[in-house]
C-alpha cells in the first residue's frame, strides 16, 4: 500500500485540514496497536490448536473463525478480497495517470482511458503466471523502484518549497467541508491498510513472538516515509496538491525519472495484490493449480470487470476512499481489537489452555478503538458514495467521453 499511499497522502492532509497530521499519526498508532493485537491473536490460536502451528494457508480468516465462528472467517476473507481488488484497481488507475502525463508531448492524442485500457491488455499475460514464487522477483522490483522514486519526489518538492520561499509566494488555504474530509480520512485509512497480510507474515517468522517488533520496525519505516511527503505536500502547495502529487511537481528529469519508478511500481503492485484474488477465485471454481486455459479465461475475467469499474469510475482518489473505510477500516481497526477480546474471553473445554485477561482501561480502549473506526469508517464510505456517484464523477466517465 506505501507507494499509493505516498501518492496520495498530501492531498489527503490538506483536506482534512490543519489537523491533517494529527490524523494521520493517530491512525498509524492506532494501525500500528491493532497489529500488535492480531500477533497476539494468532499465538493464541497456536497455543490452543496444534493443527495450526506449522504454515497456515489463511492465518487471518482462521482467527477469525477460532475468535467468532464461520462467520467471522467469511468477513475476514471477503474484506481481503474485496481490499486486494480495489486495490488492483486504483494501482492501475495511477500507472495510466503516470504514463499519460510522461508520454504528454509524444502522444498528446492519446487519452488516460485509452493508457487504461492499454495497461490492462499488457498485465493480463503476467497475471495468467501461478503465485508470487512464478514472479518473486516482482516483489524485490516494487520495493526498489518505490523506494527510489520517493527519495527523488521528496526531493523535488522540497526544492519547489525553496524557490517559493525565495519568491514569497503565498501558499493556497481554504475550508473544507465534511465530504472532504471524510473522503481524506478513508484515504489515509487505506494507507495503513496492510493488516491482512500480517499474520500471513507472523506464520512465515522463525520466532513468531517478536511479530511485534516487527511490526513496530514496519509502522516505523512507512511513517518515515508518509510524513515528510505528506507535510512537504501540505506546507509547499496547500490546496494546489493533485490528488497524485507527482502531477504537481514541476516537470525536469527528475520528476520524470520518478514518475516512470513510480509506475513500474503500481505495475509491480498490482501483480502483487490481485494474486491472491484470483487463487481464491480459482478455489472457488475448482481451476486446476496448473497452468491452464481456464485459469487464463478466468483472470482475463478479472481484468475485464476492473476495466469496467476503471473507466466508469476513472478517479483513484475516490476508489482509496472507498476500499480504505469499508473494508480497511474492518480489517485494521475493528476485527483485530474485537477478536482479540473474543479469544482472551474464551473458556478452555478442558482447563488445558493458559489463562488470558484483559485490564478494564485496555478493554475500555479496545472498544472506543472499535466505535470510532465504525463511525469513521462508515462516514468514510458514504462519502465515498457519494463522490462516485455525483455528477462531476459521472461526466468524467470514460464512457461519456
Amino acid at each position: 500500500m506505501a507507494g499509493s499511499g505516498v501518492l496520495a497522502l498530501p492531498k489527503a492532509v490538506v483536506d482534512c485540514g490543519w489537523i491533517g497530521m494529527v490524523v494521520l499519526i493517530v491512525l498509524a498508532l492506532n494501525a500500528f496497536y491493532g497489529a500488535t493485537r492480531l500477533g497476539i491473536c494468532w499465538q493464541i490460536v497456536e497455543e490452543r490448536y496444534p493443527e495450526h502451528r506449522g504454515a497456515t494457508r489463511n492465518p487471518y480468516p482462521t482467527i477469525g473463525y477460532r475468535a467468532v465462528g464461520n462467520w467471522g472467517r467469511l468477513l475476514v476473507s471477503g474484506c481481503i478480497q474485496i481490499t486486494l481488488f480495489g486495490a488492483g484497481v486504483a494501482y492501475l488507475l495511477l500507472a495510466s495517470q503516470i504514463v499519460q502525463d510522461l508520454m504528454r508531448s509524444l502522444f498528446p492524442s492519446v487519452t488516460f482511458c485509452s493508457w487504461y485500457v492499454l495497461f490492462a491488455v499488457i498485465i493480463t499475460p503476467p497475471m495468467w503466471l501461478g503465485s508470487p514464487k512464478d514472479f518473486w522477483f516482482v516483489g524485490i522490483g516494487a520495493l526498489l523502484t518505490t523506494a527510489i522514486a520517493c527519495v527523488l519526489i521528496f526531493t523535488q518538492m522540497v526544492m519547489e518549497g525553496l524557490q517559493a520561499t525565495q519568491e514569497h509566494a503565498v501558499v493556497p488555504h481554504h475550508p473544507h467541508t465534511f465530504i472532504d474530509f471524510f473522503i481524506a480520512f478513508g484515504i489515509i485509512l487505506f494507507a495503513f491498510g496492510g493488516a491482512s497480510t500480517f499474520p500471513t507474515i507472523q506464520n512465515d517468522m522463525i520466532d513468531r513472538a517478536k511479530f511485534s517488533k516487527s511490526a513496530m520496525i514496519g509502522f516505523s519505516v512507512i511513517l518515515c516515509l508518509y510524513v515528510p511527503v505528506a507535510l512537504i505536500g501540505y506546507i509547499v502547495y496547500g490546496d494546489d496538491v493533485n490528488a497524485n502529487v507527482v502531477l504537481s511537481l514541476s516537470r525536469g528529469p527528475l520528476v520524470s525519472l520518478a514518475n516512470l519508478l513510480m509506475a513500474l511500481h503500481l505495475v509491480m503492485a498490482f501483480l502483487i495484490v490481485i494474486n491472491p484474488v484470483a487463487l481464491e477465485l480459482e478455489n472457488i471454481f475448482d481451476v486446476p493449480h496448473e497452468f491452464c486455459a481456464l485459469r487464463c479465461i478466468l483472470r482475463s475475467l478479472m481484468v475485464l470487470v476492473m476495466v469496467i469499474i476503471g473507466e466508469s469510475i476513472p478517479e483513484f482518489a475516490k476508489i482509496l476512499a472507498l476500499v480504505g473505510g469499508s473494508t480497511i477500516t474492518l480489517g485494521t481497526f475493528v476485527l483485530p481489537n474485537y477478536f482479540y477480546m473474543r479469544l482472551c474471553d474464551q473458556e478452555s473445554p478442558d482447563d488445558s489452555w493458559p489463562k488470558r485477561s484483559i485490564s478494564l482501561h485496555m478493554r475500555i480502549y479496545m472498544w472506543e478503538l472499535i466505535v470510532m473506526g465504525m463511525l469513521g469508517g462508515v462516514a468514510s464510505t458514504y462519502a465515498a458514495i457519494l463522490a462516485i456517484f455525483s455528477s462531476d464523477t459521472i461526466t468524467h466517465s470514460c464512457f461519456w467521453d
